[in-house]
């Protein structure tokens, strides 16, 4: 099949990759907050004549982070993958390489305005096998055309399928074309708040004619459940079960869970096999994070992101968000503020929005203390005007208090921050006199 490459799992079901280009659906690519390309390990019973766990790996580089070459038949950029594993001893020290493939990828695309795309990904796989025990895959992918290169660590549990009955790790689903077999990983551990249902694929392993139960649990998580099935502090949001006799040695599922107005936040995907007695077999999860269809992965909680608009909106366009009584009324209601002010209507990314969260984010990371950063004098003044072009310090002085100059030349401001306290909480001084130092 041109530009398309299959992997066979058996007869039945085949993972589809890449394929030429497949759109992203839901998760938009943010420049701020979205790595550079995603990775997934997933651990599989090997065939009958293999030995050790089979490991599917996968890979999702933006178009976006390729350089693209003019050729006569459109776009082309290349790139190639490095992956080294890397085994763990007892104490989770870094003790030996025992594989590093090496694989290319070449991209065509039509047009110029599909390798500027931020919802267009390529996709790659690999199978490798590998005994169990733990590990860490360190990717490389390096532009060819560039040479430019990312990095990306990924610790990977590599299961021991040797007990009598067994399942894979959990893998995500974007898609399932049941005309062809044909499954679509989500190779990204996120997906949107509007998405649903959450659709997983695992295998179950045994013996034909065993009999087990199936439970399927979706998970918010403080602690994720550990081999004993215990979730901890975590809250279990759906669960379903089944009672199921084994086909054959390899069974294989397609399962839909009913997601409708998930929370935005960390779960997991459990799949917890007994025996009908109750013993615990075995389990499997995979982690995910949830976010907002449209927004920044930094914002995850819409009291908060709607409390940070206070620099920028009206009391009355505050009070109008928050007040719906469900949360996905109050969240169309924030939507609706920020497409009224997107430069760029009509495409994926709303560049004001991203800016202005950009700006909150970096704040809370440099100047949160007793309170959060955007709420203090230093981070309002970045949430307005960004980070400064130049900052003045003067911390020690014996006859005078520590203070900050900030420049923003280009608007031609300056502001000054005094810590009276001398505590580190800096306050912004306004004098009456100095025009370039006011907020408004």
């Amino acid at each position: 099949m041109a530009g398309c490459y299959k992997l066979f799992i058996n007869n039945r079901i085949n993972i589809f990759l890449v394929l030429l280009l497949i759109l992203g659906g839901s998760m938009p690519v943010l420049a701020q907050d979205s790595p550079e390309f995603d990775v997934d390990v997933v651990s599989l019973q090997p065939d009958a004549s293999g030995e050790g766990t089979r490991l599917d790996v996968y890979t999702r580089v933006p178009l976006s982070n390729m350089r693209f070459l003019n050729t006569p038949d459109g776009f082309t950029a290349t790139y190639q993958v490095s992956l080294d594993v890397i085994r763990l001893d007892e104490n989770g020290k870094r003790a030996n390489l025992v594989q590093s493939p090496i694989w290319d990828r070449t991209v065509r695309v039509a047009s110029y305005a599909d390798t500027q795309a931020d919802n267009r990904f390529d996709y790659t796989t690999q199978s490798l096998s590998l005994d169990p025990g733990d590990y860490v895959f360190e990717f490389q992918i390096e532009d060819r055309s560039s040479s430019e290169s990312y990095v990306s660590d990924l610790s990977v549990e590599v299961k021991d399928f040797q007990r009598q009955i067994a399942v894979s790790d959990v893998l995500l689903l974007k898609d399932f074309d049941s005309a062809t077999n044909t499954i679509y990983p989500n190779v990204a551990p996120r997906v949107g708040s509007e998405s649903s249902p959450l659709r997983i694929f695992y295998e179950l392993y045994g013996t034909p004619g065993d009999q087990v139960k199936v439970t399927r649990d979706i998970v918010l998580i403080g602690e994720v459940s550990n081999d004993q099935g215990n979730t901890g502090s975590a809250s279990v949001v759906y669960s379903d079960e089944e009672d199921a006799t084994l086909g054959a040695r390899r069974n294989q599922h397609i399962v839909n869970l009913p997601t409708p107005e998930l929370q935005v936040g960390r779960y997991a995907a459990v799949v917890k096999v007994e025996s009908i007695d109750g013993r615990i077999l075995d389990i499997s999860q995979k982690k995910f994070t949830v976010e907002w269809n449209g927004l920044l992965a930094h914002i995850n909680n819409l009291e908060d992101a709607v409390q940070q608009m206070a620099y920028i909106a009206k009391k009355r366009d505050l009070a109008r968000i928050m007040e719906p009584a469900t949360e996905s009324g109050r969240l169309a209601r924030f939507k609706e503020y920020w497409e009224k002010r997107d430069p760029t209507p009509g495409t994926v990314r709303n560049e004001r929005m991203e800016e202005y969260y950009y700006r909150v984010s970096f704040a809370n990371q440099k100047y949160s203390s007793l309170q959060d950063g955007w709420k203090t004098d230093r981070g309002q003044v970045v949430v307005l005007f960004g980070e400064p072009d130049m900052i003045e310090k003067h911390p020690y002085n014996f006859s005078v208090k520590p203070y900050e100059i900030w420049y923003y030349y280009s608007i031609g401001r300056r502001f000054i921050f005094v810590d009276q306290s001398g505590l580190g909480d800096y306050r912004l001084l306004r004098p009456v006199w100095d025009e370039t130092t006011w907020l408004r």
